[in-house]
């Protein structure tokens, strides 16, 4: 099983709770790979620095792949998008790429990511900066049959439709500035 994460390489966006979850599930599923990709943004105080980054590859706990502009087949080839942050940001557009092409997703229960995801039904929530609360999340995922798995990205897919289509935010618009 292939879980990935899609972000800037911050301590905020959650990235020792991912590692830390990928070092307790590898534990009893050794294979399952745990992917990282995003720039290790030196600026930010709040950046990994990139020793720390090579130690947890080198011990196995994570496969960061570095900066990549085709995140379109990274998602299309793993089971489950994390996005583990407590980062104040908006709508994560990682999360609403991962629905449009019905990937199950495990993120925060924050604004921005909540809104992605009905609990249980096209993903999971867990608790910001609880490694506890994400490894129990991504223990669910496990769990499922693969069946459940392909029907939460199905249900993902059709929040994606509904909630986030293009054409459904220009409407959305157009009724405020018709309202003006």
């Amino acid at each position: 099983m292939k879980f990935l994460m899609i972000s800037r390489v911050l301590y905020d966006k959650g990235y020792t709770q991912f590692v830390e979850a990928s070092k307790q599930i590898k534990k009893d599923n050794p294979d399952y790979e745990f992917i990282l990709i995003g720039d290790i943004d030196i600026n930010n105080k709040n950046h990994v620095p990139k020793e720390i980054v090579e130690k947890d590859m080198k011990m196995g706990y994570i496969n960061y792949l570095g900066y990549n502009n085709n995140v379109k087949e990274l998602i299309r080839n793993v089971d489950c998008i994390v996005h583990p942050t407590f980062y104040n940001e908006g709508l994560s557009r990682v999360l609403m790429e991962a629905l449009a092409m019905s990937k199950p997703i495990i993120t925060t229960d924050i604004p921005g990511c909540k809104e992605t995801v009905a609990d249980g039904e096209n993903g999971f929530l867990c608790k910001p900066k609880d490694i506890n609360s994400l490894v129990k999340a991504i223990n669910k995922f496990i769990n499922l049959s693969s069946e459940e798995r392909k029907e939460m990205g199905k249900k993902g897919r059709e929040i994606a439709i509904k909630k986030f289509d293009v054409k459904n935010v220009i409407k959305i618009y157009n009724q405020i500035l018709n309202n003006k």
